[in-house]
């Protein structure tokens, strides 16, 4: 075929022209579905028509494979886009998303198994490869001794014209040919970059706001909450549980019942339990930056703010507790490597998934389930420390693709190292299988979250209050993050609703006057505190500070 191209330069224009303007068209693919708005990328026939002039010297390859190169850049940078705007529903940010792809590759490896994952990548770099070799071979096939000057010249012209009035050309009210010509490559790249500069600036501000902040609880060792003295708190995120699995069919027939019987059963058992709405800073993953939104009390909404805040001295929510008699303990259990970070945070005791003590069977993408790190609580918290404890735990068992998903144990004493689990062992559709099929994770996304209400009220039920010798507890039961739209539907918005538990009635009275409901249902959109205002709003109901000295720090940006 190439031979046959190398002698038809007429060709080797045409496909090179119909290749490079499908590659270029892909930046609208994320947004615009198929077809795209536009037909025609109008760089496609500036950059044909300029290397049309060329003379076929040797540096001409490099040319058009420096060409084809940017070419698959663009095709890369759309497919990112995509795939954020379905995880997160939010634009690529070049500038901040660079640094989340080794994590990426992660979630990859963990959810399709290494042999699969690397295979997948050997699969679509191939595929690129052969694209870009492909355009770069039809490329070099014209050049300005045996194509038309005149064609070469027009396709500038069509192109150039085309750029220059693109904005008058793509009005909502122009009609026919004019409507399905764009510059999508060139929009993408200048988006990018105008962003980038947004970016860099934004993180720049947030630098300055994390040394010059004057709240007193910013200082490095924090600011005590006497109100919390003697008690013990925890803070439990539950992966992927927002307020759209509350409002939104399918998932509110499965979880409203849930959280009518979770609010009747606390009642029961002598406990009080309040409920706000509570805005995260990121939609569909990582939960990181939302634990370090709410104990830091600043918008960390993006991997450059959370580094930029954890090597700071700008104190959290783990200090506040230690500055109160408190030991701060973190129960990760998806933690699965080092984790530095945690010393940074300042946490008195650290379990992550290899110092949990769990012997049980791997839980699809969850290392153990929900009921297990509940009682770790128990085991390793409160039975080990006699003076008041603040822990932080992260649940894993909704997490995406949601499967397996397995029933609360009713005899928590039998729960020990994880082995009464066996009965689930090898359970739950294959992951390979499932990520391919969106509805049958869709069918699993409410049990998910309705298992994991389970573990944390059966957790609550069974130790708040239950032991006299102990200190009265305040437990606050949180979604981390909305699920994914692609799940969830589109524009879930952020909110995400958090439980307040509590033995002793009294230390739930300030949440009713900021918004908080009586019973297990968040309210209305209006009431939505940003998760940075939670550390401001504890200092406010347990601490000696003014609301004028609490007030959030606003924005959001990169």
């Amino acid at each position: 075929m190439m031979s046959f191209l190398d002698r038809a330069p007429r060709w080797c224009l045409v496909l090179a022209l119909l290749l490079l303007n499908a590659l270029l068209l892909t930046p609208e693919l994320p947004w615009a579905g198929f077809p795209p708005r536009h037909w025609i990328a109008l760089e496609a026939p500036l950059v044909v028509g300029l290397l049309a002039l060329l003379p076929p010297a040797p540096w001409r390859r490099w040319v058009a494979g420096l060409v084809a190169l940017l070419a698959l850049t663009i095709v890369l940078g759309a497919a990112g886009d995509a795939l954020t705007q379905t995880m997160q529903g939010r634009s690529l940010n070049l500038y901040t998303d660079i640094k989340l792809i080794p994590i990426l590759i992660e979630l990859v490896v963990t959810n399709l198994g290494l042999p699969l994952a690397i295979a997948g990548l050997l699969v679509i770099g191939l595929a690129l490869l052969a694209l870009g070799l492909v355009l770069t071979k039809l490329l070099q096939g014209f050049h300005g001794r045996n194509t038309s000057r005149g064609f070469a010249l027009l396709l500038i012209l069509l192109g150039g014209a085309g750029l220059a009035r693109i904005d008058a050309m793509n009005r909502d009210e122009t009609t026919g040919l004019t409507a399905r010509i764009g510059h999508p490559a060139v929009s993408f790249v200048t988006f990018e970059w105008q962003r980038a500069q947004e970016t860099r600036q934004a993180m720049a501000a947030f630098g300055r706001q994390l040394y010059e902040d004057d709240h007193a609880y910013a200082a490095p060792d924090g600011q005590a909450l006497p109100g919390l003295a003697n008690t013990d708190v925890i803070l439990g995120f539950i992966e992927s549980y927002g307020v759209a699995a509350i409002e939104r069919e399918p998932f509110k027939a499965e979880i409203r019942p849930r959280l009518s019987k979770v609010e009747s059963q606390l009642a029961d058992a002598g406990l009080s339990v309040v409920t706000g709405r509570v805005t995260a800073a990121t939609l569909g993953g990582q939960s990181w930056l939302n634990h370090a939104t709410f104990t830091s009390g600043l918008p960390v909404t993006s991997q450059l703010r959370f580094e930029l805040m954890i090597n700071s001295p700008h104190s959290t929510l783990i200090d506040d507790f230690q500055a109160t008699g408190h030991d701060a303990v973190a129960l990760m259990p998806g933690i699965t490597r080092e984790w530095p970070e945690g010393g940074l945070y300042g946490y008195d005791d650290i379990h992550t998934s290899d110092s949990m003590g769990y012997r049980g069977p791997a839980m699809g993408w969850a290392s153990m389930p929900d009921q297990f790190t509940w009682q770790r609580v128990e085991d390793y918290v409160l039975s080990r420390h006699d003076g008041p404890t603040f822990t932080e735990l992260a649940t894993l068992s909704s997490h995406a693709p949601w499967s397996p998903v397995i029933d609360v144990i009713d005899d928590w004493t039998s729960i020990g190292d994880g082995r009464v689990f066996d009965r689930w062992e090898g359970a739950g559709e294959d992951y390979a299988t499932l990520w391919q099929d969106a509805a049958a994770m869709r069918r699993n996304y409410a049990p998910a979250i309705d298992y994991a209400l389970q573990a944390a009220s059966g957790f609550a039920r069974r130790y708040l209050g239950q032991d006299s010798s102990r200190n009265r507890t305040l437990l606050m039961v949180l979604g981390d993050h909305q699920a994914a739209p692609a799940i969830i539907g589109d524009n879930p918005g952020r909110d995400v609703p958090l439980h307040v538990i509590s033995d002793d009635p009294t230390l739930l009275r300030g949440f009713i006057d900021n918004g908080f409901r009586p019973g297990m249902f968040p309210p209305g959109p209006d009431a939505a505190i940003p998760m940075e205002g939670m550390r401001g709003l504890l200092h406010r109901l347990y601490g000696n500070l003014t609301p004028d000295e609490t007030a959030p720090t606003s924005g959001y940006g990169s």
